[in-house]
């Protein structure tokens, strides 16, 4: 797929070129996942998905304060083709489409000259995340909402699938739908391809990759688990993040792959996150 233009307006975003003066040979990039955003902490969000729009500005302006380059999807894919880069980067993608992504985060974006990639589940435009139970009934971004975010400066669609399906263990027609046709659906609506791709629930297998690649795909991303360049994991936001446990996260060496084998011992991993986020929520 042919690269989209460096979009005007945003002074502070790392365009690489190789052997640019101040440029360091690269380091991997930081991807950060985020989902929805809110004013106050709210109560029906179990899984802490939405983060606190003060904190997603806290989070941001720290890393610009010490010296990390924001990419946009070119930037970033120059990184991973071993192109010098800035030592420190990253790369914010949102998952699932939110209206408050619109609402709350856009405008924090930018204010602070930062790109964001939103991935959208392309069959429920519009609709509802149905694959929550809480909270339930959250509305999703419209058709008209999506082709608005993805003409401004810094905002890139990508797919998420066609409806959030888990995608391991499907048969090679699910796969055509979920893959194949939703990327079709959302070019549609974009009014181009679009160029990257990210697994509901972070979750893929071989057959998943196999067709992520073959759709052209310039890179897919997981969670915690990295399998090439179309399976490549993120650090993940959420609602309980403090601004220690965020530093910690974008700075420890190998977190990604440290905080998912604390997947198989769910009691140190309680300990580690009461040690490292706040617990109590707000007062209203």
């Amino acid at each position: 797929m042919a690269e989209r233009p460096q979009p005007p307006g945003l002074p502070q975003v790392l365009t690489i070129h190789s052997g640019g003066a101040g440029l360091l040979p690269g380091r991997e990039p930081v991807v950060l996942m985020y989902h929805g955003f809110c004013v106050d902490r709210r109560d029906d969000d179990p899984e802490n998905l939405f983060v606190e729009v003060r904190r997603f500005e806290e989070q941001l302006s720290w890393l610009l304060a010490q010296g990390w380059r924001p990419l946009d999807l070119d930037g970033y894919l120059a990184a991973r083709r071993g192109q010098r880069s800035h030592a420190r980067s990253f790369l914010v993608t949102i998952d699932d489409g939110f209206t408050s992504v619109l609402d709350l985060a856009v405008p924090v974006l930018q204010r602070l000259g930062v790109p964001a990639l939103l991935y959208v589940p392309a069959d429920l435009a519009g609709r509802t995340a149905r694959w929550l139970p809480r909270p339930a009934e959250e509305r999703l971004l419209d058709p008209a909402a999506l082709r608005h975010l993805h003409g401004l400066p810094g905002i890139e669609l990508g797919v998420h699938g066609g409806d959030h399906l888990d995608l391991r263990g499907c048969g090679r027609e699910e796969l055509d739908r979920q893959v194949h046709r939703a990327h079709g659906r959302l070019a549609d609506l974009a009014g181009e391809p679009v160029r990257s791709f990210a697994y509901p629930f972070g979750a893929h297998d071989a057959a998943a990759r196999v067709a992520v690649a073959a759709e052209g795909f310039a890179v897919a991303f997981s969670v915690y688990d990295d399998a090439g360049p179309h399976a490549v994991s993120r650090i993940d936001v959420n609602a309980t993040d403090t601004l220690a446990s965020f530093r910690l996260k974008v700075q420890l060496p190998h977190y990604r792959r440290w905080w998912g084998a604390l997947e198989r011992v769910p009691a140190v991993r309680r300990q580690v996150r009461a040690l490292t986020t706040r617990t109590p929520r707000r007062a209203r």
